[in-house]
Formats: structure tokens, C-alpha cells, sequence
């Protein structure tokens, strides 16, 4: 068996169902440990503003535009999974006042550890034609699969750590990114902020006018007032909207993947037909909204699993009269202290769905 017969074989039958199962138990104990995997990331978040906010005091750091988490492929194969945190200005990596710290990222690549272990193992079944740096080259090379599950956490977090008082209390940029990916490579966004108030109509004719060759994303859209926006066919993934007055707004059959809308008022509107995977609709007032025929759907190809790690929430969320027929993909959503009185759903999710008895008796629950 010649090298490149060898590489395909062992990647085939070794790396690749090593890799889904370990993927599979680092996605079971993300869902079971989220809340305290939140709760550490929030105290590291609040270290870095005390220590951004020390070096603002001194005059040592300007106003701060940029946040960035980084994960590093050369440190992961000393089996080390710490992610810089790193806080610039406007200038961003033009900024050469050096304010940062560590994120501990173990948790979500610890499973890397038990491969190289197991892999080097199997390599020698190959009489020497498979090497260490082979091993080696595989698993760097499977690093975002185990960062996409630290994104998902970050975003997942994000709301509480930037109401915290440690973050208000730093000095800010005109816009403010936190961003996580590769050390000065490819990155998106996880939060962004606006300090001057954005113009509802300027905001309103951008969302219309938005096409498939220049989609609207990844937009901090808070606080505007944008009743009886009608949007049909739109791609608004990951954009916030919370806090703002949507009432009786239609999107329909838009793509909302990642959308915020927490503490909105969304009372008569429609997201018929959406893409809704991993929305976030905690607080919001929803009732009377249709839901019927959107989806949910998780991604899932190669070990890819974002969009979908994150699930959809409705915490806390007025959901009376709200119709969720015929949705499909909805069983990673969560409704913890949410109104359902008169809800519309169907049957199928009576099982998946950890509803209160109250919830369990005010739905209205359909074939």
C-alpha cells in the first residue's frame, strides 16, 4: 500500500469514526454542562473588561473597538487549548498597545487528546508508512470542527456578559465587534455595537432593498422602531433585533439564521416559512406570531455542526395565541418561563419540549 492508499484507508477507517464519536459526546456534554460552561466564560469575559478598563485608567488603551478570541493550531498539538483574548481599538490590529488575556477552551478540545492518543496507536498497524506528522496533520486540520462548539458558546453568552458592569464600564469605539476564529485569519462576528444611535428609515430601506448578491447580516439593528416591516425572501442570519418594535411585521420565508430578537415586541407578526435555526426570541413578545412551516433545521455534513449547536429560545417569551403549525426542526427549542396560552403546536413536540404542566395545559396542541 502506496502513502497516499495508506492516508485514505486510515483516514476512512480510523480518523473519520473516531472523529463523529467524539464530536457526538463533546455535542451531549455541551447540551447537559451549558449553563455552567456560560457561567465560566462570563467570569473570564469580566476579567478581561476589569483588565481593559485598568489599562483605559492608566491611559494605556484607547476606547476599544475590537474584541477578538483566537484559537492557535500550534499550540493545540502541546495539548494546549487556551484562546487569546485580545482588545484593540478602531485601529484594530493596527493597535500596538498590547490588553490581553486567556480563555481555557479544554473543555471543547479535550477530545483531541484522546485521538492522538488512540491514533498514534493505529498508525503503526500501517508498518511505518503512516507517521506522527501525519496523525498530526489530521487533527490540526479538524480544529475548527471543535471551535465551532466555543463560537456556539460565546454567542450563546454573549447577551448576559455585555449587560454586565464590568463591560459597560469600558471605554468604547463608535462600533464595537467581538469576534472569534483563527489568529489573524478568517473570524466572524458575535456581537456588534453601535454607540450612535442608527435611523429607523435609513435602516428600513436597507433591509428592503438587501439582495442575494448583498445580503443584510450580521448587523447590530437594536432598538429601532420598525413596525409592519414586510420582507419576503431576504438573507438576515445573524443580525439583532432586540429591543426593537416590530409589531406586526412579516418576514416571510427569510433566512434568519442566528437572528436575535430578544426583548422585542414581535406581537401579530409573521416568520412564516424562515430558516429559524438557532434564533433567540428570550423576552419577546410574540403573541399572536406565526411560526407555521418555519424551520429549525440543524446543519449537519462532515462533522459541521453549525448552524444548530445553539438551539432556538423562546425563554421567557409571550407566546399566546402564537400558531407553531407544521414547524419541523424544533426539537432543540426551549421555553422555560415562557406564556403559551392558546399556543399552537403540534403533538409531535409534547415529548421533546421540557414544558412546565402549566405550559403542557394552556397549549393547544394539534395533529
Amino acid at each position: 500500500m502506496d502513502k497516499q492508499a495508506a492516508l485514505y484507508h486510515f483516514k476512512e477507517h480510523h480518523f473519520t469514526p473516531l472523529l463523529d464519536i467524539q464530536l457526538d459526546r463533546l455535542e451531549a456534554m455541551f447540551d447537559r454542562y451549558q449553563a455552567q460552561l456560560i457561567s465560566d466564560f462570563k467570569e473570564s469575559f469580566r476579567d478581561l473588561c476589569i483588565h481593559i478598563l485598568s489599562m483605559q485608567q492608566q491611559g494605556q488603551k484607547e476606547p476599544i473597538g475590537y474584541i477578538h478570541y483566537s484559537f492557535l493550531r500550534t499550540q493545540m498539538l502541546e495539548q494546549s487549548y487556551l484562546y487569546m483574548v485580545e482588545a484593540y481599538s478602531a485601529e484594530w490590529y493596527e493597535d500596538d498597545s498590547d490588553c490581553k488575556l486567556t480563555y481555557d477552551a479544554s473543555w471543547a478540545y479535550a477530545p483531541m487528546s484522546i485521538m492522538l492518543e488512540a491514533l498514534e496507536k493505529e498508525r503503526k498497524i500501517y508498518m511505518g508508512t503512516i507517521t506522527s506528522v501525519d496523525v498530526e496533520r489530521l487533527m490540526l486540520e479538524s480544529a475548527p470542527l471543535f471551535h465551532q462548539f466555543v463560537s456556539s458558546l460565546l454567542r450563546l453568552g454573549m447577551t448576559e456578559v455585555v449587560q454586565m458592569p464590568e463591560y459597560l464600564a469600558i471605554h468604547k469605539a463608535d462600533r464595537v465587534a467581538i469576534r472569534t476564529g483563527e489568529y489573524k485569519d478568517i473570524s466572524e462576528n458575535l456581537y456588534v455595537e453601535d454607540q450612535e444611535a442608527l435611523l429607523a428609515d435609513h435602516v428600513r430601506e436597507q433591509l428592503i432593498h438587501s439582495s442575494e448578491e448583498e445580503p443584510y447580516v450580521y448587523e447590530n439593528l437594536k432598538r429601532l422602531s420598525l413596525p409592519h416591516l414586510h420582507l419576503m425572501q431576504k438573507d438576515l442570519r445573524y443580525n439583532d433585533f432586540s429591543h426593537s418594535d416590530l409589531r406586526e411585521s412579516q418576514f416571510h420565508t427569510c433566512i434568519l439564521i442566528g437572528s436575535m430578537w430578544q426583548r422585542s415586541n414581535l406581537a401579530g407578526g409573521s416568520f412564516q416559512g424562515c430558516l429559524l435555526t438557532d434564533a433567540d426570541f428570550r423576552y419577546s413578545n410574540l403573541r399572536d406570531a406565526n411560526f407555521s412551516n418555519a424551520s429549525g433545521q440543524p446543519y449537519r455534513e462532515h462533522g459541521v455542526r453549525v448552524p444548530g449547536l445553539c438551539g432556538l429560545h423562546f425563554e421567557h417569551a409571550i407566546l399566546d395565541g402564537a400558531d407553531f403549525t407544521d414547524v419541523h426542526s424544533f426539537e432543540h427549542a426551549y421555553f422555560d418561563g415562557a406564556s403559551m396560552q392558546g399556543t399552537l403546536v403540534p403533538q409531535k413536540y409534547y415529548q421533546h419540549w421540557k414544558l412546565s404542566e402549566a405550559q403542557l395545559q394552556s397549549i393547544v396542541w394539534t395533529e
